[in-house]
This record gives C-alpha cells, sequence and structure tokens, in this order.
C-alpha cells in the first residue's frame, strides 16, 4: 500500500493513514495523517487523541527532545491498524500533552518493511 508524502510540510514529509485502538476493544478511531519520522525512537499519539480511546497510562518514562531537554512523559498501549490491513498491536506511545500531529517512530517502524522514496513522494508498506 502506498501514500503521498504531504507537500504542506518543506521539504514534503512522508505520512501514512492509521487508526487507533484500544487493546481491550474492537472499535477504532481515526483515520489520523501520521508523520513517518525514522529519527524518532519513539511513537507519540497528542492525548486528545488517546482520550477518545480506554486506555490508561502504564508506565512513565523520560523523553529527550532535539533540543536536548529532557521530559517526563506518560505511556499508553494502544494497537495501531495501518490503513487498509495492518495491524500492529501492543506498541507502547507516548502522550504528547503539547503537540497535534502523530509522529510514527522507530518503536513502530520497525515493525514494518518500508520504503521511503522522495523522488516519487511516497511512502510505501510492503508484505
Amino acid at each position: 500500500m502506498k501514500f503521498k508524502y504531504q507537500t504542506h510540510y518543506t521539504p514534503p514529509i512522508p505520512t501514512m493513514e492509521i487508526y487507533l485502538k484500544s487493546p481491550e476493544e474492537e472499535s477504532l478511531v481515526g483515520p489520523f495523517i501520521a508523520i513517518v519520522d525514522t529519527g524518532a525512537d519513539s511513537t507519540l499519539i497528542p492525548t486528545a487523541y488517546l482520550t477518545q480511546l480506554t486506555v490508561t497510562k502504564v508506565d512513565e518514562a523520560k523523553l529527550r527532545s532535539h533540543w536536548g531537554e529532557w521530559r517526563l512523559v506518560a505511556l499508553y498501549m494502544v494497537d495501531l491498524q495501518i490503513v487498509p490491513n495492518v495491524t500492529l498491536p501492543g506498541i507502547y506511545v507516548v502522550g504528547d500533552d503539547e503537540g497535534n500531529e502523530i509522529i510514527l517512530g522507530r518503536n513502530a517502524l520497525n515493525k514494518l518493511y518500508l520504503i521511503l522514496d522522495g523522488l516519487k513522494q511516497t511512502t510505501e508498506i510492503k508484505g
């Protein structure tokens, strides 16, 4: 499956369409456009999206931003469904109280066979 890069960013950014689900429930929330960030260790989900699910904080962790600052963050466990039929169960995500974008980090991306084609500006998931 292929997704177009978002061109309102400069330079255009790889994205994919996802749904979120609580591991304990069947209903999906979304769709959401998620930024593919191969430089991010963790996946960040705006807390406003997490409140639409029946998920609770499962742990806390220290997260270092690209600016070098450390912050204590809440971790949640969710299932990520990538449209139309790829599910990544039990992914730990950081609840983001300040941002409004979903950032898919390597903890999720490393479970995929992913092709980022900058020339064609497409993100492709194989297999």
